[in-house]
């Protein structure tokens, strides 16, 4: 069999500098296609493989989504209940609608419940204080704390940027959703996820504390940074919410794992084979979940503002795509030309990841690497390139079974 056709790009990418290594996988829904392949090396000189074990940022939340979704599925809560029976804390939160003339917030109270869905969707009133101007403005105000915040409650606890359902913002709600999933089962957000998420998918190598796992340790490689030069170069900056430095597992961002493992995740969902959440609860993971203010927000904030653009959208083609936001990722209602079906769910993780799960063509991958800062233009290009081969294979695949 001939080669994929991204794979001379990407390992051209890599001697040029272009990436600090990479790790591609994908699968079909029956498990019967199948690719993984590591090209390169990060800027420490590590080689890559397909169990290399990674910082998986955001890409957290996929497994935290299914984490909550498991709760609704066994009666624990439902998608638009309260969540203030659980979250008194979440739910005692105003909303920050700007500040006075003399530079003092204006608070009111909130409207409207904030429920599971919301939260799982972005559309909760929470966001995340990096892509809120007003968040950031009222942290200037702050009076200092002596202490690092150490737990979600103590971290996230900021205003709402609007009222609960009535837009959209990229936001903390999946962090406070793994604290949901704690106290519902009176479990750890790691001991539950190894028990009814990772072990039944053999997903061997994901924890949100690799280092005390000696086969994980052994599998962590660095972060590498691109500097103002262009040329790649070691870093161990970059790392936020992380276990070591917290009291809580952040349900949000905080998971480390290989690429070979978290395909476990998408595969199953790809192919809602039942294994870990019932089908009916995958199924309205990929319906869109917005109101016409909030996918009206998601579309205004993914196709103006460069960073979000970046990052948030990913390989999608932003100007000519409508978003809507799923219980997991975002929502592509668009094809996207020689790869992602219309309705195909994305999302990523800070350092330049991306996965995608295409139900409709019945395909799913991820493109794995440790490279700063986030929104890598070529990464993203890159990695368009990496799913039309797959795809063009896959065709080839499917004509000859």
């Amino acid at each position: 069999m001939s080669r994929f056709s991204h794979e001379s790009i990407y390992e051209e990418a890599c001697r040029k500098g272009q990436l600090p290594g990479a790790v591609l996988v994908a699968a079909d829904a029956t498990g019967k296609f199948q690719y993984a392949k590591a090209f390169g090396e990060t800027a420490y000189g590590e080689k890559l493989s397909a169990d290399s074990v990674m910082w998986i940022a955001s890409c957290t939340k996929l497994m935290t989504s299914v984490a909550a979704l498991q709760q609704v599925d066994r009666g624990n809560i439902g998608l638009d209940e309260d969540i203030s029976r659980v979250l008194p804390e979440l739910a005692a939160l105003e909303v920050l609608e700007g500040f006075n003339s003399e530079d003092k917030p204006i608070l009111k109270k909130r409207e409207g419940v904030i429920t599971l869905r919301l939260l799982l969707s972005h559309a909760s009133g929470l966001a995340y204080e990096i892509f809120d101007p007003n968040l950031q403005r009222l942290a200037v105000s702050d009076t200092p704390s002596e202490k690092s915040p150490r737990t979600i409650v103590s971290e996230f606890s900021r205003p709402l940027v609007y009222h609960p359902g009535r837009g959209w913002a990229y936001s903390t709600g999946i962090d406070w959703v793994g604290q949901l999933v704690e106290r519902l089962t009176g479990l750890p957000l790691e001991q539950y996820m190894r028990v009814n998420i990772w072990e039944p998918l053999g997903m061997r190598h994901m924890s949100f504390d690799p280092d005390s796992s000696p086969e994980l340790k052994k599998r962590k490689i660095g972060m590498s940074l691109r500097n103002e030069a262009g040329k790649l170069v070691p870093t161990t900056e970059g790392y936020i919410y992380q276990y070591s430095e917290r009291d809580d597992a952040y349900g949000g961002s905080s998971a480390w794992g290989s690429a070979e493992s978290y395909l476990e995740l998408l595969q199953t969902l790809c192919a809602n084979d039942g294994r870990v959440l019932g089908r009916d609860l995958v199924d309205e993971m990929f319906r869109p979940q917005l109101s016409p203010e909030g996918k009206a927000a998601l579309n205004h904030t993914l196709k103006t503002y460069d960073i979000p653009k970046r990052v948030f959208a990913n390989s999608f083609d932003a100007e000519n795509q409508d978003f809507d936001h799923g219980l997991g990722g975002e929502i592509g209602l668009k094809d996207e030309v020689g790869r992602r079906a219309a309705g195909t769910m994305s999302w990523g993780g800070l350092p330049n990841m991306i996965w995608w799960i295409d139900r409709k063509t019945g395909l799913c991958g991820a493109c794995f690497t440790q490279l700063l800062p986030m929104g890598d233009v070529n990464g993203n290009n890159l990695e368009a390139l990496f799913e039309k081969s797959i795809y063009e294979r896959y065709q080839e695949f499917l004509r000859e079974t």
